[in-house]
C-alpha cells in the first residue's frame, strides 16, 4: 500500500519545517544582538573583523542558485522536465560550491587567529555558519530528492518543487541576514 500525501499535508509540513528553522534562526539572531548591544564595541578590542570577500562571493553563489531554483519551478509549470533538471543541476552544483566557500571561509577566519575558543565574536560567527551549513546540506539533499521525482507522472510535483524552493529560499534569506549582521556591520 502506497501513501499519497495530499498538497495540503505536503505545504503543512514544510511551512511547519521553515517555521520550525526561522524559530531556531530568531533566537541566535536575538543572542547576537544581545551580545551585540551590550559591547562597548565589535568587535571585541584585539579580534580581527573577517574579510568580506568569501561572505560576499557566498552570497553571490546564493542569489544564483535561487535564480535557477526559481527556473526549476517555471519549467515544471510548463511541463518541461528536460530544462527543469538543468536548471536543479545548476542549483545542487551552485549550492555545493556555496558549501565549498564556508570550508574556505572557516580557513581563513583560522588562519587569522579566529577560533570558537577565541571569544564571543568567533564563537557567534562559527555557530551561525555551522548551523546554516547544516541546513544547507539539508538543502542540498532536498535538490537531490527533487532531482529523482522531477518527473511528469509524478503526484504533486509543483507542489513538491514549490516547498523545496521555499525552503531554498528561506536559506538564502537567512544568509542574508548573516551577511549584514555578522560579516558587514
Amino acid at each position: 500500500m502506497t501513501f499519497k500525501r495530499s498538497e495540503a499535508q505536503i505545504n503543512l509540513a514544510s511551512n511547519i519545517v521553515i517555521i520550525s528553522m526561522a524559530m531556531l534562526f530568531a533566537t541566535l539572531f536575538m543572542g547576537y544582538a544581545i551580545y551585540r548591544s551590550s559591547a562597548p564595541v565589535w568587535p571585541p578590542y584585539g579580534t580581527q573583523k573577517v574579510s568580506l570577500l568569501l561572505p560576499s562571493l557566498s552570497t553571490l553563489i546564493l542569489f544564483m542558485s535561487s535564480f535557477f531554483c526559481h527556473q526549476v519551478l517555471v519549467n515544471s509549470r510548463k511541463a518541461d522536465f528536460k530544462k527543469a533538471h538543468f536548471n536543479l543541476n545548476i542549483t545542487i552544483a551552485l549550492g555545493l560550491g556555496f558549501m565549498i566557500l564556508q570550508g574556505f571561509l572557516w580557513s581563513q577566519m583560522k588562519g587569522a587567529g579566529l577560533y570558537v575558543s577565541s571569544g564571543i565574536f568567533a564563537s557567534l560567527t562559527y555557530a551561525f555558519t555551522w548551523i546554516h551549513f547544516a541546513h544547507m546540506v539539508l538543502g542540498v539533499l532536498a535538490l537531490f530528492y527533487l532531482k529523482k521525482v522531477l518527473k511528469p507522472q509524478t503526484q504533486n510535483i509543483l507542489t513538491k518543487t514549490s516547498s523545496v524552493g521555499n525552503f531554498w529560499y528561506f536559506l538564502e534569506i537567512v544568509w542574508i541576514i548573516m551577511f549584514i549582521t555578522l560579516f558587514v556591520f
